[in-house]
């Protein structure tokens, strides 16, 4: 019998347009499978990811925007990342424009049906639920995190409050799909303002800081597998489930899933194709009919 949910490890490198339609792939496919749910950590090549009602033109800087309609409107885009060049890319999700990088920063994932966890309806009791996973995931590692603004996680810092993580949600077909950034490497905040303007909204406790003096890394000790291990062990904890010593028979990529998994593959390469690597969808959020 496969496992109710699955663990989705961090793979070798690809386009955000991939990782994006994966991320809406599982959310089609994970109810109608009959899964409880999942969790996925994942990185992308340097990518300027737009919340779904964002106007690049007013969070990115020109000099980003230029170079990245020059190859758009001039080629496609390859599963594979392409080097030395910077996506712009639209996710499924609200909140605000984000900058990620393949060592700045780590993205995760939590997927969990709504016919299963009906808890899980009111927004405001979703972040509370789910953000409170992922710190406790963090306190494993004795970085103590909180909850802060809408969807946000920080830590205090010399006596200041600063974001580690930020999080969005989008839901289809009785699933809800958290997922949020964690902020590795200090290196990340400088490219944030280098291609980022100041966000045109922002949570209270911001208080109109600089992207540099509002964001802070985690320390130095994070390890991303460990990290991956306990978010998987305090969402099977929330499931009231079990895990064994060993967590490869909970794989994505294993013979457990296989038939969900070419579901999702199958339908990520249509709305990749179709949707994220549209520029009317990432400039306009037009979907081409």
């Amino acid at each position: 019998m496969s496992p109710p949910f699955f663990l989705f490890p961090v793979t070798p490198i690809r386009s955000p347009y991939y990782n994006l339609a994966i991320e809406e792939s599982i959310a089609l496919h994970l109810s109608s499978s009959g899964l409880t749910g999942g969790v996925r950590i994942w990185t992308n090549p340097p990518s300027i990811i737009l919340g779904l009602s964002e106007n690049p033109f007013r969070n990115v800087q020109e000099d980003v925007i230029r170079p990245f309609l020059e190859k758009a409107e001039t080629s496609s885009f390859p599963k594979k990342a392409i080097p030395d060049f910077t996506y712009i890319a639209r996710r499924a999700s609200g909140g605000g424009t984000v900058f990620h990088n393949p060592t700045g920063n780590v993205n995760y994932s939590i997927y969990v049906n709504l016919d299963v966890r009906k808890e899980l309806f009111p927004v405001k009791s979703s972040y509370d639920i789910l953000l409170g996973l992922v710190a406790k995931a963090l306190i494993k590692q004795e970085i103590g995190a909180s909850a802060k603004g809408k969807s946000d996680l920080a830590i205090e810092e010399a006596g200041v409050i600063k974001k580690i993580s930020g999080n969005a949600q989008f839901r289809k077909r009785n699933c809800i799909v958290q997922h949020g950034t964690l902020i590795l490497k200090k290196d990340l905040i400088q490219s944030v303002s280098n291609v980022l303007h100041h966000p045109p909204e922002e949570p209270d406790y911001r208080k109109e800081r600089t992207h540099r003096d509002f964001l802070t890394s985690l320390p130095d000790h994070f390890s991303v597998p460990q990290f991956q291990s306990d978010l998987f062990a305090e969402f099977a904890n929330y499931l009231g489930e079990t895990l064994p010593s060993q967590n490869k028979d909970f794989s994505f990529w294993g013979k457990g899933f296989s038939s969900f998994r070419k579901l999702v593959l199958k339908e990520s390469e249509i709305i990749r194709k179709r949707k994220y690597e549209s520029l009317p969808f990432i400039l306009n959020r037009e979907i081409p009919t």
